[in-house]
């Protein structure tokens, strides 16, 4: 990938271009350049002391580790913009198409609605249809609220009938009538000025609509409010967002539709790329954005008018983080659960930077570990010269050492807490894009069975019960099931229950059977043909046992009384499956889906585990007190594993709130991914230097080279030490105790390696963590070198003697490697204790097992 040097630091060019914008890695940029700049005088104080190498090697390693850093932290800035507008343009084009999709059966089925086609076939007088069908319309559009207006046409264009009387054309000669007359298409979908809605530019579907066989009686034209639509999916998309805009363009980039018509008006024309992934920029107004435009995936088969959902961000404002949803000190978590470090959300390429920086500061402490040791044990003249020489070096290193930690602390917290964000945010936008989608199909649902209560078929079959009528109601819902094909099974029954038709194959199966289901009993009481009832999510005959929700409205007669019921058995399993599905990015197997009531029953799962009617195996603490439409998004444990989960309570859509009435079958949408168990830093534990309590020093001082196993913290005879090295590839012992690591190549000697965890019985480290571990050679008196595997270099000890403890009796006898303790206290707060551990006793535990390896010298 390209990179270009921005002020000393090389960015890959995709990111350059944004990093003007972008604070917090600048600020992170110009401390680690500081940070560099100070380098120089380490490495040459390191040339004085005789550790140049390490120091050079180490900070090769910063320099290296910075560049990748700032920019993984400028990618993951750039991206969770874009992946945010990309999502929110990819909803706004999605669910747009969801919609139309039900306007093309809708305008399919009205098309053949039988008073529609009776009026224009009866001859009347234009005035006489229009008020004939002008009460019709206004009950088709008080169900189906999205439209503004509905047209009946004669063949020639002539308007015979409309909802909207305001507008005074009578005539079209719109390319739209031919088109539909022609037949050659199910319905006309037609985007345009369009003369018979007095010019105004509108969405319309367009159907012939058909009599007495073949002929075409005339045109139905459905006119979509989009304008109202777009302005209900903006809203909900932006939700208070002061900067992003949200558009619907065609492919020219001509704006349909926008959420803030005084940055961007309609009819504006932007310079955009229909097709390019990622990010593009556009001028528009005299500011820069940053863009994304997004096609639709299309619905079952459906693809749309073409259209672009589109999402922009002014470029100044893009990457302020201000207001923007970053996590604060880590991620949400339950009650029962503590908050998890925002790097447990880190993928594998994001995991080497935590890991790195602590082996730059664990290089850095080793040099210094080591120059301490070799001053310590110099002599003669030179000896208090070079003593505060070191003092001044180590000074130095430790300063430097602590600036590296901050500043690594600060950027790898924020390039965590972005990804936090990043992710909990994605999950708590998809599930309110899954119920987003239930919302607006089950309104649907809703709207159909009070729509098809009014088909006079079967209000004739109800009436008459004859086998003429019986057959014409089984065909017209057989006819409206093949429309409508998210349904298995439409009933039509009596006030007892009696099945009088069906639609489907087996309807002479069905035909006379009693149904006494709670929902169509509620049904046949409601009291007009705007009410509707549905089931509680329940397994049910109608659906061959498995759960589902049955839709029913009443089918009233002639003087207003119900004679029965119509039910709609929506074909649950499968759509909402797909729902879920549509949700989740592609080929991530990792995350998951669900739908589930408030009182913790799965209504359907991406999870095969989890079947729909079963109850959620955990608690579902986070959404009780969730209100209509609300999100929330946190951490939570599922089967022993960490979870970023997004929840949403449904909201409903227009008229419909079947989901959000405050009951235990309210419905919710959860989407889980499983997030990384952060693993405990072996050397985060007892790194406090060992202090003496103050008191008059008796005989000889003891120096000891100390170092942490775990929470241990223990220590050698600094002169058994010859110095300390980084993680080395051992060679493997088959058939060798747990306590022997391996083998280690040390100046051209053999060494066995002794891991002090698994003799001391401490438990192993993660796999990922075994290259921060440090090895320390020692060598007994008898010659004999080993290595010692450690979690972390503690510091250079000089203590009396006396300090020196023998270990109790007792524990002698559980830790035979130790000869004594040294008590003191750390930074001031608990009692801290430093285990000696003898390196011939260490020794001893190799003698024996390594014939050939490393054959112990004779004592000088």
């Amino acid at each position: 990938m390209n990179q270009t040097n921005v002020k000393g630091m090389m960015f890959d060019a995709e990111v350059a271009a944004l990093l003007p914008r972008m604070d917090s890695v600048n600020d992170h940029r110009e401390a680690l350049q500081r940070l560099q700049d100070n380098w120089e005088h380490l490495t040459l104080l390191g040339q004085l002391s005789g550790i140049a190498a390490d120091i050079t090697a180490t900070g090769d390693e910063f320099k290296s580790l910075s560049g990748r850093l700032l920019n993984a932290l400028a990618h993951r800035l750039r991206d969770n913009v874009v992946q945010g507008l990309q999502g929110k343009a990819q909803v706004a084009i999605d669910i747009l198409v969801r919609n139309l999709f039900e306007r093309t059966a809708d305008v399919g089925f009205l098309a053949t609605d039988t008073a529609i086609c009776e009026a224009l076939a009866s001859g009347a007088a234009p005035d006489a249809i229009q008020q004939a069908l002008h009460q019709r319309l206004q009950a088709y559009v008080a169900k189906y609220s999205v439209y503004d207006d509905v047209l009946v046409l004669s063949p020639e264009g002539e308007v015979q009938a409309r909802l909207d009387t305001r507008v005074t054309a009578l005539h079209s000669t719109h390319r739209f009538m031919h088109e539909a007359l022609s037949g050659q298409q199910a319905f006309v979908e037609c985007f345009d000025a369009i003369d018979v809605m007095g010019g105004r530019r509108t969405l319309v579907y367009a159907a012939p609509i058909q009599h007495g066989g073949a002929r075409r009686a005339g045109v139905l034209a459905l006119s979509f409010r989009l304008e109202d639509e777009m302005a209900g999916i903006f809203d909900h998309l932006i939700d208070g967002d002061p900067f992003q805009v949200l558009l619907l363009c065609d492919a020219q980039g001509e704006v349909i539709g926008s959420s803030d018509a005084r940055r961007i008006h309609v009819g504006a024309r932007l310079s955009i790329q229909p097709d390019q992934a990622g990010h593009q920029f556009v001028f528009h107004g005299g500011r820069l954005y940053l863009a994304v435009c997004m096609r639709s995936a299309g619905y079952q088969g459906y693809g749309g008018p073409g259209w672009l959902g589109c999402a922009l961000i002014p470029l100044q404002d893009a990457f302020d983080t201000s207001h923007a949803g970053v996590v604060q000190g880590g991620a949400a978590a339950t009650p029962d659960t503590p908050a998890i470090d925002a790097s447990a959300f880190f993928d594998e390429d994001l995991l080497v930077f935590p890991q790195q920086a602590r082996q730059i500061q664990k290089g850095l402490a080793r040099s210094a570990w080591n120059w301490e040791l070799h001053t310590r044990r110099q002599t003669g003249a030179h000896a208090a010269a070079d003593n505060r020489f070191a003092a001044a070096l180590l000074l130095q290193v430790s300063q430097t050492g602590e600036r590296i930690r901050q500043v690594f602390e600060r950027a790898i917290t924020e390039l965590g807490e972005s990804v936090a964000a990043s992710v909990l945010a994605d999950a708590s936008f998809r599930a309110s894009l899954a119920i987003d989608i239930m919302d607006r199909n089950l309104y649907e649902r809703a709207n159909d069975c009070r729509w098809w209560s009014l088909d006079g078929s079967l209000r004739q079959a109800l009436r008459q019960r004859d086998a003429g009528t019986q057959r014409k109601a089984c065909e017209v819902l057989a006819h409206i099931n093949s429309l409508y094909t998210v349904y298995t099974r439409l009933v039509l029954l009596d006030l007892q229950g009696e099945v009088v038709a069906t639609s489907g194959a087996d309807a002479p199966d069905w035909l006379g059977r009693q149904l006494a289901l709670p929902c169509l009993q509620a049904a046949s009481q409601l009291p007009d043909h705007q009410a509707w009832t549905h089931s509680a999510f329940e397994a049910t005959v109608l659906y061959e046992d498995r759960p589902t929700y049955v839709y029913a409205a009443a089918v009233h007669g002639d003087e207003g009384r119900p004679m029965g019921a119509i039910a709609i058995v929506f074909d649950a399993a499968p759509q909402f499956a797909a729902m879920l599905r549509d949700v989740l990015p592609a080929g991530d197997a990792a995350m998951s889906a669900l739908f589930v009531t408030r009182g913790g029953q799965v209504i359907a799962s991406t999870d095969a585990r989890l079947q729909p009617g079963q109850p959620l195996p955990w608690p579902g603490l986070a959404w009780q007190t969730l209100q209509a439409g609300q999100s929330t998004a946190l951490v939570m444990p599922i089967n022993g594993v960490p979870h970023a989960v997004g929840v949403t309570l449904a909201a409903g859509y227009r008229e419909y709130q079947g989901g959000c009435m405050g009951r235990a079958d309210d419905v919710l949408a959860l989407v889980l991914r499983p997030i990384r168990q952060p693993m405990a830093d072996a050397s985060a534990a007892g790194q406090g230097r060992l202090r003496i309590a103050p008191g008059a020093v008796q005989g000889s001082d003891l120096s000891l080279a100390t170092f942490m196993c775990g929470e241990q913290h223990l220590g050698v005879d600094a002169d058994r030490v010859l110095e300390a090295l980084s993680w080395r590839r051992l060679t493997a012992m088959p058939g060798s105790p747990a306590h022997l690591a391996g083998l280690l190549m040390h100046q051209d000697r053999m060494l066995p390696v002794m891991d002090l965890r698994a003799l001391r019985g401490q438990a192993p480290l993660d796999p990922t963590a075994g290259a921060l571990r440090l090895l320390v050679v020692c060598e007994s008196r008898d010659g004999f070198r080993f290595g010692l595997a450690v979690d972390d270099l503690a510091g250079i000890l000089t203590v009396p003697e006396s300090a020196c403890q023998s270990l109790p009796e007792g524990l002698a006898r559980h830790d035979p490697s130790a000869i004594g303790i040294v008590r003191g206290q750390a930074d001031g707060a608990h009692a801290a204790m430093l285990t000696v551990l003898d390196v011939d006793r260490l020794a001893s535990r190799l003698h024996g097992r390594l014939s050939g390896v490393e054959a112990p010298a004779q004592a000088a």
